[in-house]
């Protein structure tokens, strides 16, 4: 019997690199799931990063920054927070 390795973490730096449209050596996107950000949205990204939050607005904003965010926190081993303006 072989032993199952676990799959490697993400790393800051491939999150960026995805967030970039950029390959990452682990291949941890999908090509099913969108990762490249707009200017918009990468501002909201770095300012999630420093907040630790997301904070998302009602309009103008695609699948691909919470997507981001999530690998984000993964990478850094904290809890995602979502904020949306709908509520």
């Amino acid at each position: 019997m072989s032993a199952k390795t676990p799959p490697k973490r993400v790393t800051k730096d491939e999150v960026e690199s995805l967030s970039r449209g950029k390959a990452t050596r682990s291949r941890s996107g999908s090509r099913k799931i969108g990762h490249r950000l707009t200017q918009k949205e990468r501002i909201l990204f770095e300012r999630a990063k420093k907040t630790g939050e997301l904070r998302l607005p009602l309009v103008g904003v695609r699948k691909n920054l919470t997507n981001i965010y999530l690998k984000w926190c993964e990478a850094t081993n904290t809890v995602p927070k979502i904020i949306s303006k709908e509520e």
